[in-house]
């Protein structure tokens, strides 16, 4: 499975396009594509919130719920907090598998991931 890079234009192939994946997924806010609605990460509305541990496993959650939606390519199998501190810095570590024929065996998930209060929720697409 190959793709563009967004930076250069150039062919991306390999674990370096699953990262580019990533990176969108993670960073795109959910309604921000255009006839994408559905695509994005509801849990960048986290940003701001005080860095309690509840929040830290809701963060993880939503994170792993977008790639097993998203990226066939990758199975997420750790995080790892490597420091957060009260002024809002935080350094996590995603350790994960590459599955470079994953996308042969899936279909594109039809689902929302939402956050409702402190639950993360899988609903159904319309």
């Amino acid at each position: 499975m190959a793709g563009v890079d967004a930076t250069l234009g150039t062919v991306l192939d390999g674990f370096p396009h699953v990262e580019q994946s990533l990176e969108k997924i993670f960073t795109t806010f959910q309604g921000e594509r255009k006839m994408r609605e559905w695509f994005g990460n509801p849990g960048l509305r986290l940003l701001g919130e005080n860095a309690t541990p509840r929040t830290v496993l809701l963060w993880f959650n939503v994170l792993w719920m977008l790639v097993e939606l998203f990226e066939p390519r990758f199975k997420i199998v750790q995080f790892v907090v490597n420091n957060v501190d009260r002024l809002g810095y935080g350094d996590f570590t995603i350790n994960g598998q590459h599955l470079p024929y994953g996308h042969l065996d899936w279909q594109q998930a039809a689902f929302f991931v939402s956050i409702d209060g402190s639950a993360v929720t899988l609903k159904p697409s319309i």
